[in-house]
């Protein structure tokens, strides 16, 4: 697959040069966090106490890795919608967070706090679990082992495709992208 080639974790540079529409293929490591565990780290962050893991300068990817097939780290690992994540996402991207992967469009509101905290979205595509479970070379679980799927984990990838969603310009692909086609019809 085309597009840039990003190691993770991601430096401000690399950040800069990604424009909305380009492919990224991500390698290195990433943390995942969904519902259950987001809404405890922005409980702790509220609390003023310390995220279970550090943050600053991370990836995070809006995902419940399915258990294992034998001799695999994971097994489906497709992402899940990004704007339920919305709540906790003010406290999680105070802790450091610099982009975030999941699927579908953010609300406005989000937008403008992404733009404004300098954070990058990433969107993944649905319905494409297994074949980003097989991009996934390495899974430990980071915080919250009882949470099962939706702990954190942190998981090594290699050449894990997604889509730049949001850019640091200012770009919304959910935006721009059906507004250009909507020009060329």
């Amino acid at each position: 697959m085309s597009g840039k080639w990003l190691k993770l974790p991601v430096t401000a540079k690399d950040l800069q040069s990604l424009a909305i529409g380009e492919w990224v293929n991500l390698s290195g490591p990433l943390y995942t966090a969904r519902d259950a565990a987001l809404e405890r780290i922005h409980n702790l962050i509220l609390e003023g106490k310390k995220p279970p893991v550090d943050f600053k300068d991370q990836l995070i990817y809006f995902v419940g890795p399915t258990p294992p097939a034998p001799g695999e780290p994971v097994g489906s690992a497709g992402p899940t919608t990004s704007r339920r994540m919305e709540p906790f996402l003010p406290s999680v991207l105070e802790a450091g967070v610099v982009a975030v992967m999941g699927k579908g469009p953010l609300s406005a509101q989000m937008v403008s706090e992404f733009q404004r905290r300098g954070v990058v979205y990433l969107s993944a595509a649905g319905g494409a679990g297994a074949f980003y479970g097989s991009r996934v070379h390495g899974a430990a679980v980071a915080a919250y082992e009882e949470l099962g799927p939706e702990a954190v984990f942190s998981l090594k990838v290699e050449n894990f495709p997604a889509v730049v969603a949001l850019d640091l310009k200012g770009g919304n692909l959910f935006e721009q992208g059906p507004a250009a086609f909507r020009k060329e019809a």
